[in-house]
């Protein structure tokens, strides 16, 4: 093929709605490898006719199909057959969702509905909700929200008024900061490490964070992009202050400022209006606390003073992957909560991913590419990675027993979480 026809990783996401590090993980898992790789840069590239594959593969993931099913899909040549290996697929979903259902109807019908009964509060209750007109109560609150507020501006695109904002999902935003909470931690020592590294780029919101002992970064597909990529570390307090009320909206606007990152719905006004409830109900202030500058379609996190380590320069110089294992995270979740004891060691041989924790073993089918490995973690840094991965598949990256393994997962967008291994003999989780 001629190279003028090859496309860059970054444009042939664009065309099939995955992100360039999905693609990434699709190609090291031998899903979707590209037609061309730069002995040089390591730049990957693809031929047009690969997009059809790429599709197909968002679309089979959205059906949660596992990475070994969604390979024999896409390899099968006859068509016919592919479609049995789908229709089997569902069937399989059918069956799950008819469990749920009926275990639902056993919640339902053994709930007692009475003690969930909230009782009216009264009509002066501080808090109360007021109806249309009322000067007291959440009133303010509920204009400022609204955008109808006396005196505030008509809602607005902020996206498109700020060169540097960011525009996203907010619940998928939400999620992905959950997951990478995880790896912070207070520690007066090191401040930075109880905070979030937050870039934005043409392609993604990428979110990083680290206790030392994990590092997890997660990427977040953007709905509009800034026109320059900007960088700013975040105070985690602040932002898990912040994600009950990112889930509630439908799209968020980032923005950089000197004060820190300020969050708005995503038709809202920018506006520094600090003007808060006048009354000093319950509600009031958790009102004026949650939302540090006013109205309530905003919110704003502190940046932090510290520097947030060079995670790319450590990642890039991380030894070559020896073996690679790919298995179901709800299966290795499983095993990982079973564990009792501090410890538990992973044997990666062929066909297989062994676990065992002194007394018990478990043996789960598995992908592994590379020669037979055993590596020791503590359950404390092993299943917070595993618990807070995306999509229904893992790729365990292994280089040595005494190198972090990287845990990598995909679906929309993607995260991967470095996680310190142990020495066996060790009976101190902190000891790696």
């Amino acid at each position: 093929m001629p190279e003028s026809e090859l496309i860059t990783i970054g444009a042939f996401a664009r065309l099939c709605g995955l992100s360039a590090s999905a693609l990434r993980f699709y190609a090291d898992a031998g899903v979707l490898v590209p037609a061309v790789v730069d002995e040089a840069t390591g730049y990957r590239y693809y031929a047009p006719d690969q997009t059809g594959t790429a599709r197909l593969i968002r679309r089979l993931r959205a059906l949660d199909m596992p990475l070994p099913a969604v390979a024999a899909v896409v390899t099968e040549p006859d068509a016919d057959r592919a479609t049995a290996l789908v229709a089997a697929h569902l069937t399989a979903l059918d069956d799950h969702l008819a469990s749920l259902r009926t275990a639902a109807d056993a919640a339902r019908a053994s709930l007692d509905r009475s003690a969930f009964v909230t009782p009216t509060p009264p009509a002066d209750a501080p808090g109360a909700v007021r109806s249309p007109g009322s000067q007291i109560g959440t009133s303010r609150s509920v204009e400022a929200a609204s955008g109808t507020a006396p005196g505030r501006a008509k809602p607005r695109d902020t996206a498109s008024a700020e060169p540097d904002a960011v525009r996203v999902r907010g619940p998928v935003l939400a999620a992905a900061l959950d997951q990478v909470a995880t790896a912070t931690v207070v520690d007066p020592r090191h401040p930075v490490l109880d905070s979030v590294h937050i870039e934005a780029g043409p392609a993604e919101l990428v979110l990083t964070a680290t206790d030392r002992y994990r590092l997890a970064t997660r990427g977040v597909r953007v709905d509009k992009a800034p026109t320059a990529p900007w960088a700013i570390t975040v105070d985690a307090a602040d932002l898990r202050d912040t994600v009950s009320w990112l889930r509630r909206r439908p799209t968020v606007v980032l923005r950089p400022d000197a004060a820190g990152l300020l969050c708005t719905t995503g038709d809202a006004p920018v506006t520094a209006d600090t003007g808060g409830p006048e009354h000093g109900g319950a509600g009031d202030r958790n009102i004026a606390r949650a939302n540090r500058i006013g109205p309530e379609s905003e919110r704003r996190c502190r940046s932090s003073a510290e520097e947030f380590p060079d995670y790319r320069a450590m990642l890039a110089a991380l030894p070559p992957v020896r073996v690679r294992v790919v298995v179901r995270r709800s299966a290795l979740l499983g095993v990982l909560e079973s564990v009792q004891a501090a410890t538990v060691t992973l044997e990666a041989i062929p066909g297989n991913l062994r676990l065992t924790d002194g007394e018990f073993a478990h043996t789960l089918t598995a992908t592994v590419t590379g020669p037979t490995m055993t590596i020791h973690f503590a359950v404390t840094t092993l299943y917070p990675a595993v618990a807070g991965a995306v999509g229904p598949d893992l790729m365990l990256d292994l280089i040595a027993p005494d190198q972090p393994v990287r845990v990598r997962s995909a679906d929309d967008g993607t995260l991967l979480t470095l996680a310190m291994p142990r020495r066996p003999e060790s009976a101190d989780p902190a000891t790696h």
